[in-house]
């Protein structure tokens, strides 16, 4: 396991228990099943890339490439915390561990050595204020002509739909959405539309697609909202054990178990993936 930097007390607003590794792990596979892919087919990579996985949270995305190429590469899956990653001994030689934060800037030994850097499910961690650090630390890691490959839901367009036939209620699930558009005041989902033009600011934009979650994966995807607000609740009156957060963590398990004889019996929330791709100039000096 290596460090480039003992990381700082992060705010994540979710959970790092193997209830949250589940939630994780199932996000991937139906991220990798609404895209039909891990690398967009516009990511050219050769055996021996170095390839940088930020969140590397279960390590199930680096697993998961490894198992499809037909070459071998290397992958440092690169985390603020690596609570959720299995035992080192468990993992193929060719993934490293190491803990960052990766809004501080990385070690020099780490600066454009990467074919590719990889992001996903950054929803609760982007922050307006310090995504612009973010970025340039991001692109410094990148190779000349190397790429960065970013895909999110965009909460923003998530609206109700239902199973043909279905006559249940939506007032929980109304409830529901308007938390996930706003879970906290510090959060906005607003970037999440403009995320090809905010990393084209810096690198070419390669690719910026939209995916929506089909009406086949509607369920699945519907325990994911559930587990993920339980996390969200657990976690409010674990961090700070108030009276208005015991309050506000009942509240939201209220909604949750309301919204689950909703959303597990024909409702469903229609919301989209973005991916955008970009890349560094063959030329750059940065």
């Amino acid at each position: 396991m290596a460090a480039s930097e003992p990381a700082k007390s992060d705010e994540y607003i979710l959970n790092r228990d193997w209830r949250a590794m589940a939630r994780l792990n199932q996000r991937h596979h139906l991220f990798k099943m609404v895209q039909g892919f891990l690398l967009h087919p516009s990511v050219s990579l050769k055996a021996g890339a170095k390839v940088a996985e930020i969140g590397g949270g279960t390590c199930i995305w680096a697993v998961d490439l490894l198992n499809e190429l037909p070459f071998s590469i290397d992958i440092d899956a690169i985390d603020i915390s690596l609570a959720q990653c299995p035992p080192k001994a468990w993992l193929p030689n060719n993934i490293q561990l190491i803990t960052h934060d990766v809004y501080q800037p990385f070690p020099d030994h780490m600066i454009g050595i990467y074919d590719l850097v990889h992001v996903q499910n950054w929803l609760c961690v982007w922050r307006n204020q310090t995504s612009e650090r973010l970025i340039r630390n991001l692109t410094a890691l990148l190779k000349p002509s190397g790429y960065l490959q970013w895909s999110e839901q965009d909460p923003t367009i998530n609206t109700i739909v239902h199973a043909p036939g279905s006559p249940l209620s939506t007032e929980a699930t109304e409830e529901l959405l308007r938390f996930l558009k706003k879970p906290q005041e510090s959060i906005s989902f607003e970037w999440v539309s403009q995320l090809g033009p905010i990393l084209a600011q810096n690198l070419s934009l390669v690719a910026f697609d939209r995916q929506e979650i089909r009406k086949e994966l509607q369920a699945f995807w519907n325990i994911t909202v559930l587990q993920g607000f339980e996390e969200l609740a657990s976690n409010l009156q674990r961090r700070d054990k108030t009276d208005e957060n015991a309050s506000k963590a009942a509240k939201l398990r209220e909604v949750a178990e309301r919204g689950s004889a909703e959303l597990l019996n024909g409702n469903g929330i229609y919301t989209e993936l973005v991916v955008a791709v970009v890349q560094k100039s063959p030329n750059s000096m940065i």
